[in-house]
């Protein structure tokens, strides 16, 4: 699933999983002794056996550098096993570099220490579906089910594990039993995930969970643009440029709506307005290729050779196997 993959963290981690893990020594040195890490580090050469700054160094790391979070977070587990944070942090680290096995061992130890915290459940049972141990992760979510509390995560587990099993109705079905119950409390990926998989089937009801999602974050013109592109395959296009436009109002910086909107328009060959959005588009995001391209074809269109040139031009540099790109930059320069 796109925004299944991992839910939110409690409040001591911040989620980053697209950290790069650094295994030669010299990265390692290099982040060891980064600014904020350094004085940690330090400590940890006088007092290697304090489990405390192990912890402590693990939750700077985590962002940065998962991999060696996690041996932090073992390393003080191992002082001090008796501390559930230590092993919920090593599960954490686990998740984020793929070892899963590792993940679901770490969680099994921290929920046994705290068997009633049903957050380490939530945990547990999603370290369990990354590692394809399906029914174990099912019977804890039946579980949490059963806690009022944390039923919208139960039904998230319940999704996510039939989206693993290719079952996307009943996906569906889990997903609008958590979030019609959760409301504006829902997970904000989940609701996404939700409206994307209505959209996928051409089901009105995905407009809901999109809005939903917009009144959970104001800020975020996802759920805006979702929206355009939801109309725009139903072919209210009108309804797509207005709910495209509101996007950037929220986000100007956001180079996806200017796209979406000169493609749009290139559609209906209405050059000009074309252009104009796809130039917002390059300027948005300037190394995007697709964007010059699009914006070339249309000053083409609207008999602006040089430019169109210098267009394709830039398409290919920023998008170097760019054949449409290469085949228009060859056709204009015979003309």
């Amino acid at each position: 699933m796109k925004y299944l993959a991992l839910f939110a963290l409690p409040i001591m981690f911040a989620c980053n999983s697209n950290s790069p893990e650094h295994t030669a020594d010299a990265a390692t040195d290099s982040a060891l002794n980064a600014p904020m890490i350094q004085p940690l580090t330090d400590s940890l050469n006088k007092f290697p056996d304090n489990a405390d700054l192990h912890f402590r160094r693990a939750l700077l790391l985590f962002n940065t550098d998962p991999g060696l979070a996690q041996k932090d977070f073992e390393k003080a587990a191992q002082l001090k096993p008796n501390v559930p944070d230590y092993w919920a942090g090593a599960g954490e680290a686990a998740i984020l570099i793929g070892e899963f096995k590792q993940a679901v061992a770490n969680f099994e130890k921290a929920q046994h220490l705290a068997p009633k915290y049903a957050y380490l459940q939530y945990r547990l049972a999603t370290a369990l579906i990354e590692d394809k141990q399906y029914k174990r992760a099912d019977s804890l979510a039946s579980k949490l089910a059963n806690d009022p509390a944390n039923h919208d995560k139960a039904y998230y587990l319940k999704a996510k594990i039939a989206e693993e099993n290719k079952d996307t109705l009943l996906a569906i079905q889990h997903l609008r039993t958590a979030i019609d119950q959760a409301g504006l409390q829902s997970d904000y990926d989940a609701v996404m995930e939700l409206g994307d998989l209505l959209k996928e089937r051409h089901i009105p009801a995905a407009l809901q969970y999109y809005q939903l999602a917009a009144r959970m974050d104001s800020t975020n013109d996802d759920a805006i643009y979702a929206i355009g592109k939801f109309y725009e395959q139903e072919s209210k296009l009108a309804d797509a440029i207005t709910a495209y436009k509101n996007a950037i109002n929220i986000d100007p910086e956001d180079g996806d709506n200017y796209f979406a909107l000169g493609s749009i328009y290139f559609k209906q060959q209405e050059w000009q307005p074309a252009f104009t959005y796809f130039n917002m588009a390059c300027k948005s995001g300037p190394t995007d290729g697709e964007a010059y391209y699009y914006r070339g074809r249309c000053n083409e269109k609207l008999g602006r050779k040089q430019a169109a040139i210098d267009d394709y031009s830039k398409a290919i540099t920023f998008k170097k196997d760019y054949t449409a790109a290469k085949e228009a930059l060859a056709s204009i320069q015979k003309q």
